[in-house]
């Protein structure tokens, strides 16, 4: 690993511990002046709408913009948004105006954090040695969970004790941090692009997802199915099977989230001691994981004790990031350069719509059929993700479509 990866490393630590403590500030702010669950909500879902228009804009971005300058540019952005909502928290203004300040600097900011997720995964296999490339997205993976679950525990404790404005100046401060390191990585500087239609250049991420190409298909077929299933994990319906299923209490939802965090880290690390060996068998290790994932799936299901509920998600850590990490070395290498920026682009975007597919069919199944029927049909979309992936990787070996990427 070279001081160019180090500092991304550190880019995209420092940038997810202030992106969850600032969603998790401002959501806790709005509902403590408005006392109102559905105003607070919305936070989320504005900053996801941010982020899926600028998902049509990112490619656009990068036919003649460096990579590193779209993340540094974006990431100041960032810093000049929390500043303005510091700004507006502070201001003694009629609330209604003040709620359309905040909502607005939440989408552009949303917005603006669409275009550092696909940079930062794109600048991966520039910054890398080929041999490390799992390496590399296992360190990153396992870091994203540990500061993904640091700033949610420990962000609502910093609130009660100093208040949200000075949350929001730490949430600044690392981002700062953030953004001095991305002004650190030193990579080859992107040629000027042959001139073509916009249309063109928005829909090639998407004609690379859905290529027969190197199983690309297959991988996003699998995203589909797998999408839909994560929505398990939505808040409101995991709260819902700890006090129906369970018969616990909301602290037990507690004890879940942090159980399943607590099995991404695992797993971050245990596929960070045997990178090596993955990155030679990326396919078995794609379809291993989502096996593992449907058949522990099913034992939570079934399931009505707690403490088994626990074991069972600290379990399922490890296959999850197997899965993950696994998919997303096997993209890196045989993506071409130049346009894995804009599949990550399009990636992000299917992922933004199948979640709200997804947050839909399970809320209905909840409601009409009973929360436990919503991990059945997560148990057979995983399963049934495995069996396609199965199927079509082989049909594409016998055909010799792809070569063996782990020579």
């Amino acid at each position: 690993m070279n001081k160019s990866f180090y500092y991304l490393w550190v880019s995209i630590s420092f940038g997810k511990l202030a992106l969850s403590i600032y969603t998790m500030t401002i959501t806790l702010t709005i509902y403590s002046f408005t006392h109102s669950a559905t105003l607070a909500s919305v936070v989320m879902l504005i900053h996801v709408i941010g982020k899926v228009l600028s998902s049509f804009v990112f490619p656009l971005t990068t036919e003649n913009t460096p990579l590193k300058k779209i993340l540094s540019l974006s990431l100041f952005t960032q810093m000049l948004i929390i500043a303005f909502l510091l700004g507006v928290l502070i201001m003694e203004i009629n609330q209604v105006l003040q709620l359309t300040f905040i909502y607005s600097l939440i989408c552009l900011a949303g917005f603006m954090d669409g275009f550092v997720s696909p940079s930062r995964m794109s600048l991966i296999p520039e910054l890398v040695e080929d041999t490390k490339i799992g390496k590399a997205n296992s360190l990153i993976s396992t870091t994203d969970q540990t500061f993904a679950l640091l700033g949610w525990s420990v962000g609502t404790i910093a609130i009660s004790y100093y208040g949200s404005s000075w949350v929001l100046l730490a949430s600044f401060t690392l981002l700062m941090l953030s953004f001095f390191s991305s002004l650190k990585l030193k990579t080859t500087k992107v040629k000027e692009a042959k001139k073509r239609p916009k249309w063109e250049t928005i829909k090639a991420g998407w004609f690379i997802l859905f290529s027969k190409k190197n199983h690309m298909r297959t991988i996003t077929t699998m995203d589909i199915l797998e999408g839909i299933a994560s929505g398990i994990w939505i808040g409101g319906i995991s709260l819902v099977f700890v006090k129906e299923v369970l018969k616990k209490g909301e602290q037990w939802w507690g004890f879940i989230n942090t159980s399943y965090f607590a099995g991404s880290i695992i797993g971050g690390i245990l596929i960070t001691l045997f990178s090596i060996k993955l990155q030679k068998h990326l396919i078995k290790g794609i379809i291993t994981g989502s096996f593992m994932v449907s058949i522990l799936v099913f034992f939570y299901a079934v399931n009505t004790t707690a403490w088994i509920a626990l074991a069972l998600v600290i379990l399922m850590g490890p296959f999850y990031q197997l899965r993950d990490i696994s998919q997303q070395t096997y993209i890196q290498k045989v993506a071409v350069d130049n346009t894995l920026s804009k599949l990550y682009a399009a990636k992000d975007n299917l992922y933004y719509l199948i979640f709200a597919l997804s947050v839909f069919i399970t809320g209905m199944i909840s409601d009409y059929i009973g929360v436990v029927y919503v991990y059945y049909l997560a148990f057979i979309l995983y399963l049934a993700s495995t069996i396609f992936a199965i199927f079509t990787f082989q049909k594409g070996n016998r055909s010799a479509q792809i070569l063996d990427i782990g020579n």
